[in-house]
Parts: structure tokens; C-alpha cells; sequence
């Protein structure tokens, strides 16, 4: 069984406390008692939820199946479908490259993902040993999209493509929030 890494669990939860923490003083002093307590219980709420998530996310590997537990849906597929692993170092829009590994099925789709962000590089490469499967990969870390092109389907459309992605997003978005905007102000003159 594969969890997140313990400095991962400690330190989300952490970040989160802090980050509840600071966001208390000035809403106080902004909105007085009411403020407070609403602040206080979303910055309670998040910290629920992200000790959730480092808890309840793991990857099971048993002799007939391999299982990966999210916050909302677990999967399963019998091991026999895994067929090989990918190793890559993955270079994200912003930040530095982190170890990925994929585990495929004979045509190419992912069974089970994980990111090195979430486990220790010791439970990835445990994990690539465990399933005693064939092990490709690139040498030199990679882009998402470059990824796709030697491996097609083994990211999503909207990693492979943030840029694109972020505009479609902002696209919109952006009348949304204009659209909105403008109900708004008419309202207020009606």
C-alpha cells in the first residue's frame, strides 16, 4: 500500500493552519466578531478537507488487482491489465520537475498514476519494482506535451496544453464575471 509521504500530510495540513491562521487577524479587525467566526470556519473547513484528501488518497497493489483511493472515487482494475510502466521526470508551466510514474494497460491507457509531488521517490520506485513490469521512459525530464506525443493518452488534454487551456478558461470566465457585473449595476439603478 502506497500513501502520501508524510512530509506532504504534515506539511498541507500545516500550510493550511497558517494560512487560517493570518486570515483571522485581519478579518477581525476588518469585520469585527461575525467576520471572525466565518473565517474561523472556513480556515477549519479547508484543513478538514485537505486532511481528508493526504488520508484517504493511497494506491492498493495486491496479487489480483490494483486499487487507487481519491477523496471522491476509488478505481479498480485487475493487475493482469497493467502491462507496462513509464517513468518521467515531468517539467510543469511553473516550478520544478517532479518524478511521474504510469502504469498502463497493453493499449497505452492509465491505469494508475503517481505524482512524486504526493509520494516519496522511494514508494515510486518500490511500487515500479512490486509490479515486475517492463520500464520505459525518457531520460531527461519533459514537458507534459512532449509526454503525450511519444506516449499519447497518458495526459490529459488540459496538462499537455496549459496555455490553451487558460485562455478557454479566461474566455470564459472573464464575460461571466462581466455579464454579472453589468446585471449588477443595472440592477442597482432600476
Amino acid at each position: 500500500m502506497l500513501r502520501p509521504a508524510a512530509r506532504l500530510r504534515r506539511g498541507t495540513v500545516a500550510v493550511a493552519a497558517v494560512f487560517g491562521l493570518v486570515s483571522l487577524s485581519p478579518a477581525g479587525a476588518l469585520g469585527g466578531a461575525p467576520a471572525l467566526l466565518v473565517t474561523a470556519v472556513v480556515a477549519a473547513a479547508v484543513c478538514a478537507l485537505l486532511w481528508v484528501r493526504v488520508s484517504r488518497v493511497r494506491v492498493v497493489v495486491s496479487e489480483r488487482c490494483v486499487e487507487s483511493f481519491g477523496v471522491f472515487r476509488s478505481r479498480v482494475h485487475a493487475r493482469a491489465e497493467a502491462a507496462r510502466v513509464v517513468r518521467a521526470r515531468l517539467v510543469p508551466a511553473r516550478g520544478l520537475p517532479f518524478p511521474a510514474v504510469f502504469v498502463l494497460n497493453a493499449g497505452g491507457g492509465v491505469v494508475v498514476r503517481l505524482n512524486g509531488g504526493t509520494y516519496a521517490r522511494e514508494d515510486l520506485d518500490r511500487l515500479a519494482d512490486h509490479l515486475g513490469l517492463p520500464v520505459s521512459g525518457p531520460a531527461a525530464p519533459v514537458t507534459a506535451r512532449q509526454l503525450a506525443v511519444t506516449h499519447p493518452g497518458i495526459v490529459p488534454f488540459f496538462e499537455a496544453r496549459p496555455l490553451l487551456t487558460g485562455f478557454v478558461a479566461a474566455a470564459v470566465v472573464v464575460p461571466v464575471i462581466l455579464v454579472v457585473a453589468l446585471i449588477a449595476a443595472l440592477s442597482s439603478f432600476l
